[in-house]
């Protein structure tokens, strides 16, 4: 609406290698953000399920809020920054506690023609108590659109999340994607 935009992604990935289970990871989020007419500035609230077999904690929970800003907002091209407090908790894990944190990220769009875009959000979530504490994700890809009457696309996507703290665990998980998409109006 004009007051509010309102976002949520799910994104799962599921692969083997001869039987073997190497990757079985969910990530949800869900954020609004409250628009303020045509001031560059808005608030945001937003929450994060994080799901990984392979990391040392069942679900991951973050809680944020914060400000938002709009440095760039037209037709073809989106840059936005967000700053706030949050908090996560490792349900399952070894710390099975909320942590406070802070939340610095950004969004960057950009439509390159009438058939190509680009996309890259990043958040980083630092520990407030023990900056040396900190997780990272970044979401970037490209979009071609293949045929504009059956709203076929073609995207190509990488999602990287790092976390300094992994209890014995791999700290950097990198996903790679290609995906035919069809989308309706």
């Amino acid at each position: 609406t004009e007051s509010r935009q309102t976002k949520i992604t799910f994104k799962y990935a599921n692969a083997s290698n001869d039987d073997v289970l190497t990757r079985d990871f969910a990530l949800l989020r869900g954020r609004n953000e409250y628009l303020f007419g045509d001031s560059p500035w808005s608030l945001f609230a937003e929450s994060l399920l994080e799901y990984d077999r392979f990391q040392a904690f069942d679900l991951r929970v973050t809680l944020a809020s914060g400000l938002g800003y709009r440095f760039v907002d037209n037709d073809t091209t989106l840059i936005k920054s967000r700053m706030g407090l949050g908090t996560s908790r490792e349900i399952g894990g070894p710390n099975d506690e909320w942590k406070p944190e802070l939340v610095l990220g950004g969004d960057f769009k950009h439509q390159l023609t009438d058939r190509q875009k680009l996309y890259c959000t990043i958040d980083y979530y630092p520990n407030w108590t023990e900056f040396s504490d900190f997780r990272l994700i970044t979401d970037a890809g490209w979009e071609l659109v293949l045929d504009g009457e059956s709203h076929t696309s073609l995207k190509i996507g990488v999602i990287d999340r790092y976390d300094s703290t992994p209890e014995g665990r791999k700290a950097n998980d990198l996903n790679y994607s290609l995906l035919l998409m069809w989308k309706t109006k």
